[in-house]
């Protein structure tokens, strides 16, 4: 074998391996997973669920501004709200890309945490048996780093 085939060989494999790959280098744990999980099914097509969104509630932020965006965090705002809790629910509509901007205060300054994600919907009738759709996204962290 001279040195070209085998830089194609390794490009090949290279491709290859990545293409394998590739439902483990999402951004999101839930992309990681490739088993279908049938208790998450809903009996019938939803066009919307809720946004998770997990924060860090202490001492000097115990209530956090969150400011839900259309697209990105320059594009249409959809919804302002206030969360007293490390966990907070939205009902939002599904196909759509949301960000989220929480602001939180240390001392005299103000931190801004931005998480973003595309909420979709998986048809896993075969799977599971039909009907099944399984939301998958719509989950933002944006708690503080310790």
């Amino acid at each position: 074998m001279n040195k070209r085939n085998g830089k194609w060989l390794m490009a090949v494999v290279t491709v290859t391996l990545l293409l394998m790959t590739g439902n483990f280098t999402g951004c999101e744990p839930e992309d990681w997973i490739l088993d279908v999980n049938c208790d998450e099914c809903f009996g019938y097509r939803p066009d919307s669920a809720l946004l998770i969104v997990y924060l860090t509630i202490n001492p000097e932020n115990t209530s956090i501004p969150l400011i839900f965006y259309k697209g990105d965090s320059g594009d249409e705002v959809d919804w302002q709200d206030t969360a007293t809790a490390e966990e907070f629910f939205l009902d939002a509509k599904i196909g759509s890309t949301y960000t989220v901007r929480a602001e939180y205060r240390s001392g005299s300054k103000t931190i801004f945490a931005f998480d973003s994600d595309h909420m979709t919907l998986t048809d896993r009738g075969e799977d599971c048996g039909d009907p099944c759709y399984i939301v998958k996204g719509g989950i933002f962290d944006v708690r503080l780093k310790e």
